[in-house]
């Protein structure tokens, strides 16, 4: 005896677990907020009112009241997260002792909120008591949210009464995943970006995609030309652009070169919006018998001399500009010092760095994130350009140079580096070397060979960079564009705008029309992760974080979206934070607060793991960080 109770309580404990969870949230009407139906909308609201006296279930219920044959009263249950390829069932019960024909709807939608499918099933009245009406339908793959709606139709005049709404779904994918299967946790380590912005130049963030999602290079738009060299001190051989951010202004130094093997300069123009280039008559220096002219050192070094301004905290004033140069063709680095990055002295005769080949740009700055300073200068590994680089705590003792390590990347001649602390985000460095092809010419009349492009590169400690292969800049039309010592990216950024940062890069080296040309390319946007139509998927590796707010920098097209959702180490979203609880972006903005159900304030997550799951469906996220507190 009993054996066989103990096998009847086991079949009906598996029955009731076996019975697919209701998904409608107040499915009896039992709870009311003024008194309307609580998770419930009507349309027009006039149409429905909640009653409490007497329902199929409880005292809860809700009366239709619909007297026009041109219009519809319509009751639906909050959207709720789809899934996709799932038999969804959704019943309800009806009475009424008119001739109306109460039904019940299921209605998908897509992710920019279109209903995209539908299915419906109905009562015909009177009816004697309580009806139920079942309506079933399979989801369809590209929906994203499932809602179950009760109507009076077009065309039916009455009153009927509503309750006891059930809607359940069995199989399908994941809510989300109609197109792809989700991103997966992978093995990276647990790191603290605190309140640091995080861009996708590198895969260091990235654990996972999904779906057709991919990191994509994006490149800069020319704009207008900034300067023509056609100074008697400048002439076709003008090279080494360095670009100083001085607060009120911008300083874009340069070397003058009007004849091979002739007297060079080091000359500088100066712009207060980045665009818009003049040349100061800084007075110091007699060429063809007349000191106006915008030369700042004829010395030794002036053929790849270097500025940069110097941020540390202990520089003494008089040494707040410094550079490093080569003091002769292919000689040792040499420190130089101004108080004003007109007047420039040695900071000492002795050379400061010996090891490496000098004659290309030689540059170096104040790392504020590792409170040190760095040079990156060339060098000659196994007969190709290459890059080394060494550390200082004081510009004079200098670390023995290493060589710069790009990973997987092939072998390439890298001329120049351009490397620079990201000024949003200085714990990255960002390099644009210019890339020589030593053994091609595309103007045959031109007298030397080779072209050259510009490259992507970024580094997180200085020495192992992630080099992209494909072009960041390449040549323009212009035949001469595609001619030796072409397409050097300057040193430095100018952020010309909130939503712009502008380089610059030469043209047509050797040529009556040399100049520098301005590019500009999105905040942030140098590379994104990107996904198409089909949608895609980012999940980031684990990390903490300060601050009670999430900001990203995005675009969507029209029809485009993003969805974002805090994980723990897992990949499980934290509750409040789901991807479905995140209300839908769509739009282009460099900074948007991300929120869920109107909610911005994250500052419960600081200091748990977290990942970052972003749900992309055309278009680009390119950076994000979180601050606010």
């Amino acid at each position: 005896m009993s054996t066989v109770l103990v096998l009847l309580a086991v079949v009906w404990c598996t029955g009731i677990a076996a019975q697919p969870e209701n998904l409608i949230p107040n499915p009896s009407f039992e709870q009311a907020v003024d008194g309307t139906a609580a998770d419930w909308v009507a349309e027009p609201a006039e149409g429905v009112r909640w009653r409490d006296d007497g329902g199929q279930e409880g005292r809860g219920y809700v009366r239709f009241t619909d007297q026009s044959d041109q219009g519809y009263v319509v009751l639906s249950s909050r959207r709720l997260p789809c899934r996709p390829g799932g038999l969804y069932t959704a019943s309800a019960w009806f009475r009424t002792a008119d001739t109306c024909q109460p039904g019940v709807y299921l209605n998908f939608h897509d992710e920019g909120g279109t209903r995209i499918h539908n299915l419906f099933s109905r009562a015909t009245g009177p009816t004697e008591g309580w009806v139920q009406v079942t309506v079933t339908a399979t989801a369809p793959m590209d929906a994203v949210e499932v809602c179950t709606s009760l109507y009076a139709y077009v065309g039916d005049v009455g009153d009927f009464d509503a309750d006891s709404v059930i809607t359940t779904v069995e199989g399908g994918r994941e809510p989300g995943y109609g197109a792809f299967a989700p991103a997966q946790p992978g093995d990276k380590d647990m790191v603290d970006i605190g309140s640091r912005l995080e861009l996708f130049v590198d895969g260091f963030m990235i654990d996972s995609l999904a779906g057709d999602a991919r990191r994509v290079l994006h490149r800069p738009q020319r704009c207008e030309e900034v300067l023509r060299f056609d100074r008697p001190w400048e002439g076709p051989f003008c090279g080494y652009f360095a670009l100083i951010d001085d607060g009120d202004r911008f300083r874009m130094y340069y070397r003058g070169w009007p004849k091979l093997g002739g007297k060079d300069y080091t000359c500088v123009a100066e712009s207060e919006d980045g665009i818009h280039f003049t040349r100061p008559n800084v007075g110091i220096y007699e060429v063809e018998g007349s000191r106006d002219n915008n030369i700042v050192w004829a010395g030794p070094g002036c053929h790849n001399f270097t500025p940069f301004r110097d941020d540390n905290p202990a520089c003494r004033p008089e040494e707040r500009y410094k550079a490093l140069a080569s003091a002769g063709p292919g000689e040792s680095l040499v420190a130089f010092v101004s108080p004003d990055g007109y007047r420039w002295s040695r900071l000492r005769e002795e050379p400061v760095i010996t090891e490496g080949a000098f004659d290309s740009q030689n540059l170096a700055f104040w790392d504020q994130t590792r409170a040190r300073y760095v040079e990156f200068h060339r060098g000659f590994r196994d007969g190709v350009r290459d890059v080394m680089t060494s550390t200082s705590e004081d510009f004079l003792t200098w670390t023995k140079p290493v060589w710069c390590e790009y990973g997987d990347a092939p072998k390439e001649h890298l001329y120049t580096n351009a490397t620079v602390p990201y000024f949003r985000a200085p714990h990255l460095f960002l390099g644009f070397p210019c890339r020589f092809v030593p053994g091609r010419k595309k103007l045959a009349e031109h007298a030397e060979d080779g072209v050259n492009d510009g490259v992507l590169m970024s580094s997180r400690d200085g020495l192992s960079f992630e080099r992209w292969t494909e072009a960041f800049l390449r040549p323009a039309i212009n035949p001469h564009a595609w001619t030796d010592r072409n397409n050097y990216i300057a040193w430095g950024l100018a952020p010309t705008s909130d939503e712009e940062i502008s380089l610059y890069w030469t043209e047509n080296y050797r040529y009556p029309d040399y100049q520098l040309r301005r590019g500009v390319i999105r905040t942030d946007g140098f590379v994104s992760v990107q996904a198409g139509a089909g949608g895609g998927e980012v999940l980031t590796r684990p990390f903490v974080f300060s601050g009670k707010s999430l900001t990203i920098n995005y675009a969507t097209s029209a029809a485009g979206s993003l969805r974002l959702e805090l994980c723990d180490e897992t990949g499980a979203a934290y509750d409040g934070f789901s991807a479905h609880q995140s209300d839908i972006l769509f739009g282009n903005e460099i900074a948007h607060e991300v929120t869920w159900e109107g909610r911005s304030d994250v500052g419960a997550l600081q200091g748990k793991p977290v990942r970052l799951r972003v749900r992309i469906k055309d278009g680009d996220l390119y950076s994000f960080g979180f601050g606010g507190g």
